[in-house]
């Protein structure tokens, strides 16, 4: 492969001709093939062409897809004011998206489509994050509900504000209920993996006897021997299930299961 020529800008206008034939055409899978050569051209695409070619490339995706969620993306790719070759089109397009969008709404059916307008300029912007928020809602998945939703400003004074503004209230009260369930259910599960390890520690050379009776598994000693001698007090801890711990000074010198 040819290395990339630096500070080289060359003109894609060839291509930009054959994509529009492509989409005149309704051959737009054939524009695909057109993204990968221009991409592996040497030098640097000229800015405006690159624009242009990725318009086209948003068009063919717009019009030769089914899914709601891919024609909305490949939308939020072109500016709301297109007028290029594919004006008409492109304005059917959106006006059909923005129709179904509304119809949703209004039926309550936040979960059929998946609408991902994702530049906050655009008119449906808010909407899409309303129905997608539902949908999360409806899915009891309150965390990305709320975090829809919240994107929201509270001033928001477009189509359906009413009807946003009380679901902004309702989603945050239930994520909320919601994360302070998981923190109680964390807080369970943690003091559960607490006492299970503290069950399966066994006391270590070198523990003093608060140690031994307060973070291992053994606890406290069914019996103790204690032997005092000049050099200081010996005790054996007697363990009816475990074994036996031995002390010198308050310190664990030896243990035998």
């Amino acid at each position: 492969m040819k290395e990339k020529q630096e500070g080289k800008v060359i003109s894609i206008q060839k291509e930009i001709n054959q994509a529009q034939k492509y989409i005149g055409n309704k051959e737009y899978s054939k524009v695909e093939g057109l993204k990968s050569r221009i991409y592996e051209k040497d030098g640097k695409i000229d800015s405006k062409d690159k624009k242009k070619f990725e318009e086209l490339y948003s068009i063919s995706k717009l019009l030769s897809e089914d899914e709601v969620f891919s024609k909305t993306s490949n939308l939020s790719n072109l500016p709301t004011d297109y007028d290029g070759k594919f004006a008409k089109e492109v304005k059917e397009n959106r006006e059909q998206l923005n129709q179904s969008l509304i119809k949703d709404i209004q039926n309550k059916d936040f979960v059929t489509n998946d609408y991902n307008y994702v530049k906050e300029y655009q008119p449906e912007y808010y909407l899409s994050l309303y129905v997608s928020a539902m949908g999360n809602f409806e899915d009891e998945d309150y965390k990305h509900a709320y975090n829809n939703i919240e994107k929201i400003p509270n001033d928001y004074n477009g189509q359906f504000a009413e009807e946003i503004s009380l679901a902004k209230k309702k989603l945050k009260e239930r994520y909320e209920v919601d994360k302070e369930e998981t923190e109680k259910s964390n807080e369970i599960l943690t003091g559960a993996q607490k006492q299970y390890d503290l069950q399966n520690t066994k006391p270590q050379i070198g523990m003093t006897e608060e140690e031994v009776i307060n973070k291992t598994g053994w606890g406290k000693p069914d019996d103790i021997n204690r032997t005092t001698t000049k050099y200081g007090v010996e005790e054996q801890w007697i363990y009816n299930l475990y074994g036996y711990v031995y002390f010198e000074d308050g310190k664990v010198t030896a243990i035998q299961e």
